[in-house]
């Protein structure tokens, strides 16, 4: 005869630990849903800096003046231009232009631009008004050929020594940017004329690729832009 098992209750938990156990339950199960909040380095959206930088536009090639523009090309022949003219003269496209108006209006000194000849373009330009201010503007031409232009304090931050901001391997003559005139020298396998050369302000254009007449003749033509003009 069997005899019936006798089965013993299991003891029941105290209302606080079983809670308790529910508790961690849910917390476990929920866990892999929760997300962190981004913290490397592209969690920090930038933050824009206080002073303005306008960027004139880079373009991939030629660009043409609209009809209603008047644009000049550099000839020995043309001697100094007024001293100072619309922005609209500049050799570029309208972002370009727009660009050298508001860096005329923003800076204490006389602002410059490029008058070439068809075939150069834009390739980059950017200002800005930290320690009297600086603007650079990069052209190019046929052939590759290569214009820069730094206008302003650009000696800034590379200390008192004008060889080392202004660089010059011997020096040829004098020659004219605008309504100034300049040293012409000869800078490695290139050219540049510098006006107040070392001080600030200064202006300083260099060429590579280009004849010594034809970048006496970028200087000459060189445009001061009036401001807001």
């Amino acid at each position: 005869m069997n005899r019936a098992r006798t089965v013993r209750p299991f003891p029941r938990l105290p209302t606080p630990i079983a809670v308790l156990l529910v508790a961690v339950v849910v917390i476990g199960c929920g866990g892999d849903g929760l997300t962190s909040a981004p913290t490397g380095p592209d969690a920090t959206p930038a933050t824009p800096s206080g002073e303005p930088t306008p960027v004139a536009t880079a373009v991939d090639g030629p660009t043409t003046t609209p009809s209603s523009e008047q644009t000049a090309s550099p000839t020995a022949g043309n001697g100094s231009p007024s001293p100072s003219a619309a922005a609209t003269a500049c050799s570029g496209n309208a972002a370009n232009v727009a660009f050298f108006r508001q860096a005329a209006s923003a800076m204490s000194w006389a602002v410059y631009c490029a008058v070439l000849p068809d075939g150069w373009f834009v390739e980059s330009g950017s200002y800005r008004l930290a320690n009297g201010g600086r603007l650079e503007v990069t052209y190019r031409g046929p052939g590759n050929a290569d214009l820069a232009i730094a206008e302003g304090n650009i000696c800034d931050g590379l200390g008192p020594d004008v060889e080392a901001c202004a660089p010059r391997d011997a020096l040829i003559g004098s020659a004219a940017l605008a309504d100034r005139t300049g040293e012409l020298g000869r800078l490695a396998n290139g050219l540049v004329l510098d006006v107040d050369r070392g001080a600030n302000p200064s202006w300083r254009v260099t060429g590579l690729g280009i004849s010594e007449a034809d970048f006496g003749a970028i200087g000459a033509a060189m445009l001061r832009v009036a401001p807001g003009g």
